[in-house]
């Protein structure tokens, strides 16, 4: 079964702040281990969750796994997407739409913090030199 990751981001009106998500995306499809790797946002720009759903089924996608690209629980996870995802399931009923959680809690997260403290801490000593 062709399986999909579907990244779903909040999307913002500004491009630069959208496009640290795709540069995820893009590394994720080199790595290989997802034939289909797609983007969709909630709001404010495009392309939607629908859309970026339809592009994954436009590739074979069977089964989609779509990852909120979010940081906390709040009124988008619980609520907003939750709504998409239903209307996507409703769309293609033939298809498997599996919603993950958000980014959230996750180790990774906090070594992802602890190294841009480190960043600071080394730029703040290279320039006390």
């Amino acid at each position: 079964m062709t399986e999909a990751l579907l990244m779903i981001g909040h999307g913002s009106r500004a491009d630069d702040a959208n496009r640290g998500m795709f540069a995820i995306a893009s590394r994720i499809r080199e790595a290989g281990e997802v034939p289909i790797v797609e983007c969709g946002f909630l709001q404010l720009c495009p392309p939607t969750i629908e859309e970026a759903l339809d592009r994954c089924v436009g590739q074979g996608a069977r089964r989609v796994h779509m990852i909120p690209y979010f940081l906390h629980v709040g009124v988008h996870i619980r609520e907003d997407i939750p709504e998409v995802v239903a209307a996507c399931r409703e769309k293609y009923p033939d298809v498997e739409i599996l919603l993950g959680d958000p980014l959230g809690e996750d180790l990774l997260l906090a070594r992802v913090v602890l190294n841009r403290f480190r960043e600071i801490r080394e730029m703040q000593k290279e320039g006390a030199k």
